[in-house]
């Protein structure tokens, strides 16, 4: 009878003892997500924002997804965690992504010149002939950016990526590997040389092989494919300090590869739980030299990543903007935490990293 009733009673002990623990830990959980929503309620007041999504990712799961205020200032429909933005420069980590799969499986070298794969391109400069896909990955192949990215032309055909590229004459401004200098050109020219490599639209490509593998099912790069009750607007401020929607979305299809990436923080965060897994399996290494510095005299560039410091931790991303739409998705891979921000407008950016830092500093550990 003693031992029975000393059973019990350890069986008890026990039981109030896990519930403490998991009562706990969901307290915890609880403050950290009260905690974002001030952060993000004051940011947002401060600055005007329309409407924001948050993402982030712990030890392999998503910890918080939400959407903050509205997808049209005119509509007043609510962001949710799955609704749409226009990502922009993000979308480069993705096309450096299918760049390094592709040279694992044996269709190219990061050495390989661009003119042994893309002959076709116009130059008269000779600086543009020994261009490599590796400086294009991390700018340093001397091409100029995009003076005018013409979002109003909307172009949706399959060969507007290539008929762009080829009424160009590439200038070669600086010698590769000389400098760092940011070319949404050169993505432009990469998403033309997986075209060429798999004999796939690039957008076909991306949505096969990165996309729907990840189960990304809210996002794609040609706009026209995202449905309505999921867009967000682009929203921009007048000479008056007004906030108004912009007539056109940043969208076509001459250069989805730098910047067409429509996502939700949903999405992107399962991306993230994706690569940052594949940068903890040892045994597999095809992204590791991603997230390296790739150019000794500007070492915050890998290939593809942007490299930070954040509080003494290495962390790897990229920021995104367009014509009426903000972005941040930033890693820090010994942390195994992501965390990424989309927003509906295009002013007083500094929010991006002001929200995405301090969140990161209530979780680094």
């Amino acid at each position: 009878m003693k031992t029975h009733t000393f059973l019990h009673l350890l069986y008890i002990s026990c039981f109030l003892l896990i519930n403490e623990r998991l009562c706990s830990q969901t307290s915890h959980v609880q403050q950290l997500q009260t905690t974002i929503d001030a952060i993000i309620s004051k940011k947002m007041k401060q600055y005007d924002i329309p409407g924001l999504a948050i993402g982030i990712v712990s030890q392999d799961t998503i910890a918080y997804t939400k959407g903050y205020g509205v997808r049209s200032i005119y509509t007043r429909n609510p962001i949710t965690e799955n609704s749409v933005f226009h990502t922009a420069s993000i979308s480069k980590l993705f096309t450096a992504m299918a760049i390094i799969d592709l040279e694992q499986k044996g269709c190219l070298s990061l050495d390989d010149r661009l003119i042994s794969i893309v002959p076709e391109l116009r130059s008269q400069n000779k600086n543009v002939n020994t261009i490599t896909i590796r400086q294009l990955l991390n700018h340093t192949s001397g091409l100029g950016d995009i003076s005018n990215y013409n979002w109003g032309n909307d172009n949706q055909s399959d060969d507007s990526l290539k008929k762009y590229l080829l009424s160009l004459d590439l200038e070669g401004e600086q010698s590769p590997s000389t400098t760092y200098a940011y070319s949404n050109l050169g993505y432009n020219i990469l998403g033309y040389v997986i075209e060429k490599v798999t004999n796939q639209s690039f957008e076909d490509y991306m949505q096969n092989e990165i996309l729907n593998m990840i189960g990304m099912s809210h996002s794609d790069f040609r706009y026209f494919n995202i449905p309505d009750h999921v867009r967000t607007s682009p929203h921009s401020r007048s000479w008056f300090n007004k906030t108004y929607i912009r007539k056109n979305y940043p969208y076509t299809r001459e250069h989805a590869p730098s910047s067409t990436l429509n996502s939700s923080v949903t999405d992107l965060s399962l991306w993230m739980i994706s690569f940052l897994r594949d940068l903890k399996d040892s045994s597999n290494t095809k992204y590791q030299n991603m997230i390296l510095p790739s150019f000794e005299p500007y070492p915050y560039i890998g290939l593809g990543f942007q490299l930070y410091d954040v509080h003494s931790k290495k962390a790897i991303g990229h920021y995104g903007g367009d014509k009426g739409f903000r972005s941040f998705l930033m890693m820090i891979p010994e942390q195994r935490i992501g965390i990424v921000l989309l927003a509906n407008c295009d002013y007083n950016e500094d929010f991006r990293q002001e929200i995405v830092y301090e969140i990161a500093s209530l979780m680094i550990h």
